[in-house]
């Protein structure tokens, strides 16, 4: 017989291949969530902690240092930061992009 038998009316082989798909998506769905949350990054024991955020579309520097300056602050000094902490050579940024970002911010 090739068939697994039916109790009560259900397919167990339809229901494991369906199961199976739907334990992949979640794996799938997070193992992306983690490539989107910003991760915690130690160079050196004992350096200064950094957060290393990835860029969203639409994300400019001025505007991510905007949000990241703390109140009174010079949004200026932080983008001039993240510029030497990360070898910009301009400050254009893409979708995708790393930028390491000091914790103290």
């Amino acid at each position: 017989m090739d068939r697994v038998p039916k109790a009560h009316g259900v397919d167990f082989k339809v229901w494991a291949d369906r199961l199976a798909v739907i334990m992949m998506l979640m794996v799938l769905a997070w193992c992306l969530a983690g490539l989107m949350m910003p991760a915690r990054a130690q160079p050196d024991p004992g350096a200064t902690p950094v957060v290393v955020y990835t860029v969203q579309p639409g994300d400019t520097l001025w505007g991510y240092a905007a949000r990241i300056t703390p109140d009174g602050g010079n949004v200026a000094d932080t983008v001039d930061e993240l510029v030497r902490l990360n070898n910009l050579d301009s400050v254009s940024l893409r979708a995708g992009q790393r930028l390491i970002v000091p914790d103290e911010v």
